[in-house]
């Protein structure tokens, strides 16, 4: 008998739940769903992307059986409002909606990963507040929220008269986040880096040294670049599984 098998399209599709909204203190709505049972992960996407690229990529599926698993859009991505001024992509004020979508979703404790961008807005999270149990942080430096490489792109992006007024609010904001440290993260954290990505890479070399003493853990994975920390998941989630089954919730 034939046996029926379904397409990552098909099996991103039947793992998505439906959207639902969470309020922001200051009446930003975030879209997010809620899918499987479990220890709650809330996961955060990279700049440019929305929720979906953890369904497309097959993590929520594959963590779905074990955990439950929240995906929110960030302001200005997705289904969430997206306003257009540099002071509403204020770092508290995105502290406030990751906070708000877990309030929803009835996660007073959860496990944070953040690919890219929201691993770079997920460790101010995790330097804030004790309601994260443990994060992944993958593919990105430590020191300032934009990096050399990272800071000139966003100026070449802001001079740009073309550059959506969303996108040149949020990258704007950022050029004004304060440096995180290894030593300022409160709980368990695995850094996922793919030797091919240039700038995380420079950051190992710079940090790797400081590690022993913190809470954060160093995790290479060979041969990826930075997209590929994401889209290679038989790669990346192993890597992450483990880590989640020798930390405590």
């Amino acid at each position: 008998m034939a046996v029926a098998t379904l397409s990552a399209a098909d099996a991103s599709a039947q793992t998505r739940g439906a959207t639902r909204f969470a309020r922001s203190p200051d009446g930003t709505r975030l879209a997010f769903d809620v899918i499987g049972s479990g220890p709650p992960i809330l996961l955060l996407h990279g700049g440019g992307q929305t929720r979906r690229a953890w369904h497309d990529a097959g993590y929520v599926a594959r963590l779905a059986p074990m955990f439950r698993v929240i995906t929110m859009d960030f302001r200005g991505s997705g289904e969430s409002d997206a306003p257009t001024t540099k002071e509403a992509y204020a770092i508290e004020k995105l502290i406030a909606d990751v906070l708000a979508v877990a309030d929803a979703a009835q996660a007073p404790r959860f496990s944070l990963w953040g690919f890219s961008y929201g691993a770079n807005i997920g460790r101010y999270v995790a330097r804030r507040s004790p309601r994260v149990s443990s994060m992944l942080y993958i593919g990105i430096p430590f020191g300032p929220a934009a990096d050399p490489m990272f800071r000139d792109v966003i100026l070449e992006r802001l001079r740009d008269s073309s550059t959506p007024p969303v996108e040149a609010a949020w990258m704007s904001a950022l050029l004004d986040y304060p440096p995180v440290e290894p030593a300022d993260l409160r709980c368990p954290t695995l850094w996922l880096v793919g030797t091919r990505n240039a700038g995380a890479m420079a950051s190992v070399v710079r940090y790797e040294s400081r590690l022993p003493g913190t809470r954060v853990r160093l995790q290479r994975l060979d041969g990826l670049t930075h997209a590929d920390e994401l889209r290679k998941i038989d790669v990346t989630f192993p890597q992450a599984l483990m880590f989640m089954r020798t930390t405590p919730p």
